[in-house]
């Protein structure tokens, strides 16, 4: 379903995997991408093989790698512990993180459609939670500045608190583009002047 598609950048925040690995294994065709509007899109079940292949720490041949993707492929979440034999001397197993991997991708790819929404008739086009105005970065910050979940119901009462977790991943895995705003402009359009820098 086209909805639960992650972007490279989610894919590498959810496995805990640098970007550079994700786009690594696309290059090789080891992971396979769906695309929408020319950008890679991947599935959640390819941030559990992209959890994999961290936890192996070796240099596999890119066959060795489209063998043990296949293999991942047909276990299920439950099949912690089976096994796959790349040689006689390399057993792989399914681990509870990369079965984890997959429950956290389908999570988060739910709560963000559930959540988050660019409409350019709201806020300028910027990310909010849905049905409200609030900015999804905006939710993040605090949550990152450590802002207790007490304090974000009062402020935000509108703001359901499974929202939160959803909120941060996207921050990360969206940062903002371009120049950051002078310091002299605060977050309510500066003083005085309404003259861009």
């Amino acid at each position: 379903m086209a909805s639960a598609l992650l972007t490279r950048r989610e894919a590498a925040e959810i496995g805990r995997v640098p970007l550079k690995a994700v786009d690594k294994a696309i290059e090789q065709g080891v992971v396979k991408p769906r695309r929408s509007a020319g950008k890679p899109l991947l599935p959640p079940h390819e941030v559990a093989f992209l959890v994999l292949l961290r936890q192996l720490e070796l240099q596999l041949p890119i066959r060795a790698k489209k063998q043990l993707r296949s293999w991942l492929l047909d276990q299920r979440a439950d099949t912690v512990g089976a096994e796959f034999s790349l040689s006689e001397a390399l057993r792989v197993e399914l681990t509870p993180e990369v079965a984890e991997a997959i429950e956290r991708a389908d999570e988060y790819a739910r709560l963000r459609d559930r959540y988050v929404q660019r409409d350019p008739k709201v806020m300028g086009g910027e990310p909010v939670i849905r049905g409200t105005r609030v900015p999804v970065r905006t939710i993040a910050a605090l949550i990152e500045d450590r802002e207790s979940p007490r304090v974000m119901q009062e402020d935000y009462p509108h703001v359901p608190e499974e929202a939160y977790a959803v909120a941060v991943l996207w921050a990360h895995a969206n940062p903002r583009r371009g120049r950051p705003a002078p310091p002299w402009h605060s977050a309510t359009g500066g003083s005085g002047s309404s003259r861009a820098a």
